[in-house]
């Protein structure tokens, strides 16, 4: 009986199930695989900054004695730490590996000389360059849809932005305030349209309407911006945002929105300065690549400053307006976004209302991070929302479909008293403290925000001029500058620290809009916080 002839298939599973390798093959193979990984950590040696991984190696002395007494709750305490610490000393490895830092800027150089690719975070096509994750919303399933709802449910989220906005609604009409929503929509809903239609997420549309059925006004901007003939649809090239045509008209509509509800304009005169900026865009700095210049040539764009008797705008809390807003909204106000300031949506409103307006504006998570920020004002005795009339809500429509739709508490607290130390405005005391919680500090080049604050939790404070015992802070400190960590994103558990404390309210305007993590503890992040610098031993 002949043997049964194989097919190609069957022979192409055995030879892939059985690569034959000679001996002297394996053994350069072997040698080369020794070779590779053993010169990577002598390198790292050499060269590293091994004194920041060194600390996090190395648990203080004082954690492991007082895991010691009171063992189940101390036992607990020194387990979660050495976890934060095997954590972070894992990014810390990552971080400030020789070879990363190497192999990364050129092999992405490469890939996009030679292949016009990007990254896991940025998208390119021929005359723009995208975020991944706002692509992400115009292709993912509706984000109301019951099945998607429930996915993201297990991530430990609170998926449904129209319960959040509802919620939010209900509460700031207790107080007779307006609410108006803004959506920011993303690049690609334009740039990357099919015909005329414009792009977006399966259930955007039942969303506005779900909203306005409810009272809410909603300023569609992606209605808005779909009617405009602008240069590259309204937004940047090499960027995630609006462009300056962009943000006047929809500061037009918010504007003609406050009109409707008879909000009286002011007799602010407010002068237009043009100023032209340049810059290559958060998209390009998360491709980390060296010379930029060599593959992308800087944008040139010119922006209107909004000024008052030639100083830069600044807002008021005791207008009836609160604006919040997040990176569409600080674009072109926080210097460090490197677009120009005192020419964004909030100034631009504030002008064509004649008034300066109040605002909260923190880059990200704008599903949460403003509203958060005016919660934990009004749990800590600060009433926010007197005198208000108008509430507007901007955030990136991404969020919609990503985003932690907190339910959050408006309650004032006019009992709130602070056992936290911090200094008094317009002075600094120099102290050491106790590092006993960090919060999380994302890797650079891998959020589309060059800066970065980190919120710590610092006992045992001691004045080192008087010497006086000062209990405890909670401190935000500068952790990434230019996509690079300082010493601060380093700082671990149990870390005894050096470092001069302000008072936060004479650095909110400088550095309250730049992205920041806060401690995870719901009475830490009720905390009047301090600003501080850290003073190098």
């Amino acid at each position: 009986m002949k043997n049964k002839k194989m097919t190609r298939e069957e022979t192409a599973m055995i030879e892939i199930g059985n690569t034959d390798i000679s001996k002297t093959n394996q053994k350069i193979l072997l040698a080369f695989f020794l070779i590779f990984i053993v010169s990577a950590a002598v390198i790292q040696v050499i060269f590293g900054e091994n004194e920041a991984v060194a600390t996090n190696v190395a648990m203080k002395n004082d954690q492991i004695v007082e895991a010691s007494a009171g063992f189940l709750k101390k036992a607990t305490d020194f387990n979660d730490g050495l976890l934060s610490n095997i954590k972070t000393y894992e990014s810390d490895i990552e971080e400030n590996s020789v070879f990363r830092k190497a192999l990364i800027p050129i092999t992405q150089a490469g890939l996009l000389n030679i292949f016009h690719v990007g990254n896991e975070k940025a998208r390119l096509s021929k005359d723009n360059f995208y975020y991944k994750n706002s692509n992400q919303y115009l292709t993912q399933p509706g984000f109301l849809e019951e099945k998607q709802l429930k996915k993201r449910k297990l991530e430990n989220v609170q998926p449904n932005p129209v319960k959040a906005i509802l919620d939010f609604k209900e509460k700031l009409t207790k107080r007779d305030i307006q609410l108006i929503i803004v959506p920011a929509p993303p690049k690609a809903s334009f740039v990357l349209k099919k015909g005329e239609k414009a792009l977006n997420n399966q259930s955007y549309t039942a969303f506005i309407k779900q909203l306005e059925n409810e009272g809410i006004i909603v300023c569609d901007a992606f209605k808005l911006l779909e009617n405009q003939q602008l240069e590259n649809s309204g937004f940047l090239k090499y960027d995630t945002h609006w462009s300056p045509e962009a943000v006047k008209i929809v500061s037009n509509k918010i504007s003609n929105l406050l009109d409707s509800l008879s909000i009286p304009k002011g007799n602010t005169k407010y002068a237009i300065k043009k100023a032209t900026v340049q810059n290559f865009g958060d998209i390009v700095d998360m491709l980390n690549i060296h010379d930029k210049n060599d593959f992308v040539n800087p944008q040139a764009i010119e922006i209107e400053q909004i000024l008052e008797d030639n100083f830069l705008f600044k807002p008021s809390t005791q207008s009836e307006i609160l604006f919040l807003g997040d990176s569409y909204s600080n674009i072109y106000s926080l210097e460090g976004m490197n677009w120009g300031s005192s020419a964004g949506l909030s100034e631009h409103i504030s002008e064509n209302m004649r008034k300066p307006i109040d605002r909260i504006i923190m880059n990200d998570a704008g599903a949460y991070a403003t509203r958060l920020a005016l919660s934990n004002e009004l749990k800590r005795g600060r009433d926010r929302l007197e005198g208000k009339k108008v509430l507007i809500w901007e955030f990136a429509a991404r969020e919609l479909s990503v985003g932690d739709w907190k339910i959050l508490d408006l309650t004032l607290n006019e009992e709130y008293v602070s056992n936290y130390f911090i200094p008094e405005e317009k002075t600094s005391v120099t102290v050491t403290g106790i590092v006993r919680e960090t919060s999380k500090v994302p890797m650079p080049s891998t959020v589309p925000y060059k800066d970065h604050l980190v919120a710590i939790h610092l006992t045992d404070l001691k004045d080192l001029t008087t010497g006086k015992d000062l209990g405890e802070s909670v401190v935000y400190l500068s952790s990434m500058e230019n996509n690079s960590w300082t010493d601060a994103a380093r700082l671990r558990n149990g870390q005894e620290i050096q470092l001069k404390l302000y008072n936060w309210n004479d650095y909110t305007d400088k550095f309250g809009s730049i992205n920041r993590s806060e401690l995870q503890d719901d009475e830490l992040s009720l905390a009047d916080p301090c600003w501080g610098i850290l003073i190098k031993k």
